[in-house]
């Protein structure tokens, strides 16, 4: 890192203050604390805080409300929760409303947390890598969001009702379409022609991405071909996020956590804006994926951009507020075992999704699979075959 950074600890009692200074003495971090959330915006007022980290349950000012205030004042600082399962419903609206980047559960480990912050931090300077950002200052017709996710994300922040939310995302007939699709869809199973019981059904996470990848998708030209036409970009990210969704139940067990269950809509988030920003670049990219066998698209976007897209879409959504576990599975989905990740697990069911959603059914070899993954799993490419192949039945 370039320079010192400063956390700031938050909590209602004493000892556990004294214990983070304790974890963090000689850490190369300076170290504040605060017993309220008004003494930690105190601190804020004074100093520039690269990192908040803040308990959920405190008497006055929730760490919920905390981070929401400083998500407003201080938007560049890092912020997190340090909570219980028992707080798991505030946990799941901070994430939505992008309070806070992500959660650490008590009890908490000191190594695991100073390695957590340490990766947080250099993801943090990755993204705003000289190159990027001016990739990203020529994107100049972005502003800051498309102005439907822009104005549902204002309502879902206000707790407005369902119908409300409902009303906003009927007036694009395109992003009704694709709504219903979704909620219609074989993968999801219910039968509705009402946005409202699907929005309900879906999730607001999920309707959230769904509408921020239909004001891209839709402001694509759609004079692209290949695997950058507009309909292409909409279907590779519609099976990213059945795959992810299903191969996280396969290999854990367990549902994909209700902050993720549309990561794999926006993984190629990045790619969608570059390539509409940049269509004769990604013209060249094409044509050169299609005529020279083992050519690698980031390789190629590096060389004619200067930029991948996983370092715009990773950008972006740190810029939009979306949850870290979303953030890193869109910047290293390509490279799961990068030293910065921190939820291995997530990131490399996004990558086997990714790479098994290229696949079609007659050329399932052509593609190569990171066998680290593979066998973080414990799977095999036969099993990821499988996997895939029951999603096209």
């Amino acid at each position: 890192m370039t320079m010192e950074k400063k956390i700031l600890f938050v909590d209602d009692e004493q000892p556990i203050l004294n214990t983070f200074q304790r974890f963090f003495r000689g850490s190369g971090f300076t170290v504040f604390t605060a017993e309220s959330g008004y003494r930690a915006l105190e601190i804020l007022a004074q100093e520039k805080i690269d990192i908040i980290i803040s308990d959920m349950r405190m008497p006055q000012m929730s760490g919920h409300q905390l981070l929401r205030r400083v998500k407003d004042l201080y938007p560049a600082t890092i912020r997190l929760i340090l909570s219980g399962h028992a707080d798991e419903k505030e946990i799941i609206k901070a994430l939505l409303d992008g309070s806070c980047k992500m959660y650490i559960l008590k009890p908490w480990d000191g190594k695991s947390l100073q390695k957590t912050i340490l990766q947080l931090l250099e993801i943090k300077e990755v993204l705003q890598a000289r190159k990027l950002l001016t990739i990203i200052n020529q994107i100049d017709s972005l502003h800051l969001q498309p102005q439907i996710f822009s104005r549902l994300m204002e309502l879902i922040d206000a707790n407005a009702d369902m119908q409300q939310i409902a009303t906003v995302v009927e007036e694009e007939p395109a992003l009704t379409a694709k709504v219903l699709h979704m909620a219609n869809s074989a993968f999801y199973g219910i039968r509705t022609g009402s946005i409202s019981q699907a929005i309900v059904y879906l999730g607001l996470t999920t309707v959230k991405n769904i509408v921020l990848l239909t004001c891209l998708c839709e402001s694509v030209s759609d004079r692209g071909s290949g695997l950058f036409s507009r309909e292409a970009l909409w279907q590779h990210a519609i099976r990213m996020n059945r795959l992810t969704n299903r191969f996280h139940y396969r290999l854990t067990g367990k549902n994909i956590p209700p902050v993720a269950a549309s990561v794999g809509l926006v993984l190629n988030i990045g790619l969608t804006v570059l390539v509409r920003q940049m269509p004769a670049q990604y013209k060249q990219i094409d044509a050169i994926l299609r005529h020279q066998p083992g050519a690698q698209l980031l390789a190629l976007e590096r060389e004619i951009l200067g930029v991948t897209h996983p370092e715009v879409g990773g950008y972006l959504l740190d810029w939009w507020g979306f949850p870290q576990p979303i953030i890193e599975s869109t910047l290293f989905h390509y490279d799961p075992f990068h030293h910065n990740v921190t939820d291995r697990t997530l990131v490399g069911i996004a990558c086997l999704a990714h790479y098994c959603a290229l696949q079609g059914k007659d050329n399932w070899e052509q593609l190569p699979v990171d066998e680290r993954v593979l066998g973080f799993f414990n799977i095999t490419r036969e099993d990821c075959k499988r996997m895939t192949l029951e999603d096209w039945q």
